[in-house]
C-alpha cells in the first residue's frame, strides 16, 4: 500500500481495529483543533496591545493579526461539530464501560438519526464484481450486528453504494469494503487482486457515472455477443460473502461513532514548487481524487498549532524592535 493511499485517500481500512483507531484519531483531532483555535483567539485578544505594538514598530502589516484572528475563528467553527461529536462519543464510551455492552449499543443505535434520504454514497471500482451464484445480477451485503442495522452495501457491476446509511460518513466504509474484498479473494485464490476505487460519486458525480456507464456497456455487450468477458471481473463465492459480512459486522460500533462526526471529504492537489515565487516558472503537482478527513484535519491541526506556538513564543520572548 503506497503512501498516498495509506495517508491521504484511504487511511486505516486494512482491518476492523485500524478502522476503530481512525475514529478515535478523528475525535482527538477535531477536539484538539477546536481547543487550539479557541486558545489562539483568546491569546490574540488578550495580548492584542502587545501584538499590535510589535507589528506597528516593525515591517509586519497589522492586518496580519486580523488574518490570524479570522483564521482561528474559521477553524473553530469548522471543527465545532466534530468537537461536539467527540464529546458525545466519549460519553457513550464511558456508558459502554459501565453498562452492558449489548444494551448500550442498542440504545446508541436507537438514538441515531433514521436512514438518510436522497442518493446513496457510491464508488466505481476498476473491476466488475459478481456473485458466483447469481452472475450478471446485482447483490447486497448487509452491514449489521446484534445492536441493529447500519445499512446495506449494494454491488451492481463496478458500482458499490451504501444504501440506508445513517450519516454522510459512508465513503470510508466503501473504501473499507473494497479493501476487505481484495484481501478475502487474495486469501482464497493465493494470487494478487488489483481491485481499487477509481471514482467517488460524492466528489465527482459526472466522471463516476460516465465510468460506470462504460463498464455496464461492456458487460451487456459481452452478454449479447456470448463472449467470456470484455471487462475484467472479480467473482465472489458464498464463503467470500460470508467472510465479508463478518468483517463488516466488526466495524458497526465504529460506524455508529462515525455517524456523530462531520464529513469533510474533498479532492486535493499537492504542489511542489521547483522554482519558487515570485518567479514560479516550474512546479510539480499531483491530484488526489479523495482526501480523507483524517488527513485534511491533521494538516489543519498542524498549521494551527504552529501558528499558536508562534504567538506564545512572541508573548514569552518578545522580539526586539525599534522604539517609537
Amino acid at each position: 500500500m503506497d503512501f498516498a493511499r495509506l495517508i491521504v485517500k484511504e487511511p486505516e481500512v486494512r482491518n476492523a481495529h485500524d478502522y476503530s483507531q481512525r475514529i478515535r484519531l478523528l475525535c482527538a483531532v477535531y477536539l484538539a483543533l477546536f481547543l487550539v483555535s479557541i486558545a489562539g483567539c483568546v491569546m490574540l485578544l488578550w495580548q492584542s496591545r502587545l501584538y499590535v505594538t510589535l507589528s506597528q514598530r516593525s515591517n509586519v502589516e497589522t492586518l496580519t493579526l486580523a488574518f490570524f484572528l479570522v483564521f482561528f475563528i474559521y477553524l473553530a467553527l469548522l471543527s465545532r461539530k466534530g468537537a461536539v461529536g467527540a464529546l458525545r462519543i466519549g460519553y457513550h464510551e464511558v456508558r459502554r464501560l459501565r453498562l452492558n455492552s449489548a444494551d448500550h449499543e442498542r440504545g446508541k443505535a436507537a438514538a441515531l438519526l433514521p436512514p438518510k434520504q436522497g442518493l446513496p454514497a457510491a464508488v466505481a471500482v476498476n473491476l466488475v464484481i459478481e456473485d458466483e451464484d447469481r452472475p450478471n445480477e446485482p447483490f447486497e451485503i448487509c452491514v449489521r450486528d446484534g445492536a441493529g442495522k447500519m445499512g446495506r452495501l449494494r454491488i451492481d457491476g463496478a458500482r458499490i453504494e451504501h444504501v440506508e446509511a445513517r450519516s454522510e460518513n459512508s465513503n470510508n466504509l466503501l473504501a473499507y469494503c473494497v479493501e476487505q474484498m481484495r484481501q478475502v479473494v487474495e486469501q482464497r485464490s493465493g494470487d494478487p487482486v488489483n481491485l481499487d476505487i477509481v471514482h467517488w460519486k460524492s466528489l465527482d458525480e459526472e466522471s463516476t457515472e460516465a465510468f460506470l456507464s462504460q463498464a455496464t456497456f461492456a458487460v451487456r455487450l459481452a452478454r449479447h455477443l456470448d463472449a467470456k468477458e470484455l471487462w475484467p471481473k472479480l467473482v465472489l463465492t458464498a464463503a467470500d460473502r460470508a467472510e465479508l459480512e463478518r468483517r463488516l459486522t466488526q466495524i458497526c460500533r465504529a460506524l455508529r461513532y462515525e455517524a456523530m462526526l462531520p464529513d469533510w471529504e474533498y479532492a486535493g492537489e499537492h504542489k511542489l514548487p521547483i522554482i519558487p515565487e515570485p518567479l514560479g516558472l516550474l512546479s510539480l503537482s499531483r491530484d488526489a481524487k479523495r482526501v480523507d478527513p483524517l488527513a485534511s484535519m491533521c494538516a489543519a491541526l498542524f498549521v494551527v498549532v504552529i501558528a499558536f506556538v508562534l504567538l506564545v513564543l512572541i508573548f514569552i520572548h518578545p522580539p526586539w524592535v525599534p522604539g517609537s
